[in-house]
């Protein structure tokens, strides 16, 4: 009842209860490389890099292209990465060292399937067959598009969009490649100091 009634007392209670908070606000922040590096919207980046990630695995299951089933892995890579980032955000606003175990194993769980994938559209992008799909026929013209390049059937419409779906899928890979290694040191310089 004192403390409440000394208002001297109560400001200085007051100002060590907010320095109390402004000290685990910080430990719960993980380790920042530089001034330019926020790991809250490294995150939120990481995380629509993931979904980006996904929407183009449906393209690629209805596709014939070298690798028959590689639209599982840019499928599965993305909810890894959206996994990576989500953490990321919830250690960023809670303290948790369990929250910051996650983060840094899920930031490098993600950073190796982006380098296992980089390998595999690097290698899918390398391997287009150049041998003819159709017979060209005596009595067909070629269609032309807007563009006026011409596609003499289907198939060759369709390699030519897969190839530019991986072409994404490998733009966007890199991309979640450097996140992951920027958060995955960041994470792992934190469990070091924490």
């Amino acid at each position: 009842m004192e403390l409440y009634n000394d208002p001297i007392n109560y400001s200085l209670q007051l100002r060590n209860m907010s320095s109390e908070i402004a000290v685990s606000a910080v430990k719960s922040r993980l380790h920042r490389l530089s001034a330019w590096f926020d790991p809250e919207a490294a995150g939120v980046v990481t995380i629509l890099l993931g979904l980006f990630q996904v929407f183009l695995s449906v393209p690629l299951a209805y596709a014939d292209q070298n690798l028959p089933k590689v639209f599982i892995l840019p499928l599965v890579l993305g909810i890894i990465i959206v996994a990576g980032g989500s953490l990321t955000i919830a250690k960023e606003r809670n303290s948790s060292r369990l929250l910051l175990r996650g983060c840094a194993c899920s930031n490098v769980v993600g950073l190796l399937g982006a380098l296992l994938a980089f390998c595999l559209y690097c290698y899918s992008l390398s391997t287009v067959h150049s041998k003819e799909l159709c017979e060209p026929s005596v009595t067909s013209f070629p269609d032309y598009n807007d563009r006026g390049s011409s596609y003499g059937c289907p198939e060759e419409y369709l390699r030519a969009s897969c190839w530019s779906v991986t072409l994404l899928l490998l733009l966007y890979n890199t991309a979640a490649v450097l996140l992951h290694s920027l958060l995955s040191v960041s994470a792992l310089k934190a469990l070091k100091t924490d």
